[in-house]
């Protein structure tokens, strides 16, 4: 590749295509060269990142991410792994074009077809006071903080920090789940169930000496709250 480090952005997060060659530490300050090219565009931002075109221990991943928050203004939320919640944006986009599909079946006097809940994008982080409700699936791209509050009467899934409340499976569908990056709401229920308070984190900075912290997923099973972390070893 003819450019060491290329950043993609995405509805999600960022992406850092880097190059598999060069030598880590050139790569680093390669790295901070052009977050500090596009400061313009990234100051004060929160975001996920990934990483493509080269292997990266943990270490190394740390390292990075380590570096960009201690040498700019950018907050990097956690780190994005072929997860769940990726594959949970890729399913809302499915869900809406069959949904889509259905419509124009339905328009054209075809026989319905099984229906499908469609997914929504909320683009933007809410506000302390603010609510969002969707009959449909609903991915925040952002963040909910505290005194904000998401209602669905399917899945919620929040691409950043959720700190306020949720309430999913409002229809008293039983599989629906809440997922997020960082996982610390102040309320959440699932299909009328209501969850235990959130352990609260430490916050501080990626680093070879801590783990990352890990994206969450909470789902209703026997009348309680489960939640797991979503991060595939």
């Amino acid at each position: 590749m003819k450019q060491p480090v290329i950043i993609k952005s995405s509805k999600y997060g960022i992406t850092l295509i880097l190059n598999p060659a060069l030598p880590f530490d050139s790569l680093m300050d390669e790295i901070i060269g052009k977050f500090h090219e596009s400061e313009r565009f990234f100051a004060n931002s929160s975001f996920a990142i990934s990483f493509e075109g080269r292997e990266l221990s943990e270490e190394e991943k740390c390292r990075i991410v380590d570096t960009i928050m201690t040498d700019t203004t950018v907050k990097i939320l956690c780190i994005l792994e072929n997860d769940e919640i990726r594959d949970a944006v890729i399913t809302q986009k499915q869900k809406a074009a069959e949904e889509q599909r259905a419509r124009e079946r339905q328009a054209a006097g075809e026989p319905a077809a099984p229906r499908r809940m469609a997914g929504a994008f909320y683009c933007g982080s809410l506000k302390p006071g603010e609510q969002v409700e969707t009959d449909e699936s609903i991915v925040i791209v952002g963040d909910v903080p505290k005194g904000a509050r998401v209602v669905s009467k399917s899945s919620i899934v929040v691409l950043g920090s959720l700190l306020g409340s949720a309430f999913a499976g409002m229809d008293g569908t039983p599989d629906s789940f809440i997922a997020a990056l960082a996982f610390q709401p102040e309320h959440y229920n699932i299909a009328g169930i209501y969850g235990s308070p959130a352990k609260k984190e430490k916050n501080s900075l990626f680093s070879s000496r801590n783990k990352t912290p890990l994206a969450k997923i909470a789902e209703a099973g026997e009348g309680v709250i489960h939640i797991r972390p979503l991060y595939r070893a």
